[in-house]
């Protein structure tokens, strides 16, 4: 039989690790998604700033194949706002908002939309994980205390054998 102190000795054995590790990251103990779970707006889209109207400009080019039904003669495409939205349960949801200009034609209003889950390592790398996309991306996630804003930062393969940059941030 266990004495009274060798229980609180054991006990307070058992937490210390607990303690240590939630110091050591930046990290709820409970749900170590907590903080950086939020809603996150747009800054950068393929390598381009994006702010409230000021939106990110491309040109299409004539029978770009991710833009023929839109644009079959080439256009313009204008990424104008976007959010990424980390829950606490694990699960994201990412949506863009852009315009999409034909050559000769009127503007045409779209989206990308984006769901699925997500988890962060201990070195504050997050993982957006969508199996119905078949997307999987590798994030930063950083927190400026200075400046008091939190982004999170990815690059993803853009189909012409490169890779794009991507931002989202919010204050703190």
């Amino acid at each position: 039989m266990l004495t009274r102190k060798a229980r609180l000795f054991l006990s307070l054995t058992a937490a210390t690790p607990l303690l240590f590790a939630a110091a050591c990251t930046d990290n709820g103990i409970l749900n170590p998604l907590d903080d950086a779970a939020g809603t996150y707006q747009l800054t950068v889209y393929a390598g381009k700033s994006v702010a409230p109207g000021s939106p990110a400009h491309y040109v299409i080019q004539p029978n770009d194949p991710y833009f023929s039904a839109d644009a079959p003669n080439g256009g313009t495409l204008d990424v104008t706002d976007g959010t990424l939205e980390l829950n606490t349960n694990g699960t994201y949801l990412e949506i863009n908002n852009y315009t999409i200009t034909p050559s000769g034609g009127s503007p045409l209003p779209r989206f990308f939309r984006s769901e699925g889950s997500w988890n962060m390592n201990v070195n504050d790398e997050v993982t957006l994980s969508s199996q119905l996309e078949n997307r999987f991306v590798s994030a930063t996630w950083t927190v400026d205390d200075v400046n008091g804003k939190e982004t999170i930062n990815y690059q993803e393969a853009n189909g012409n054998g490169g890779q794009d940059s991507f931002e989202y941030a919010r204050s703190r």
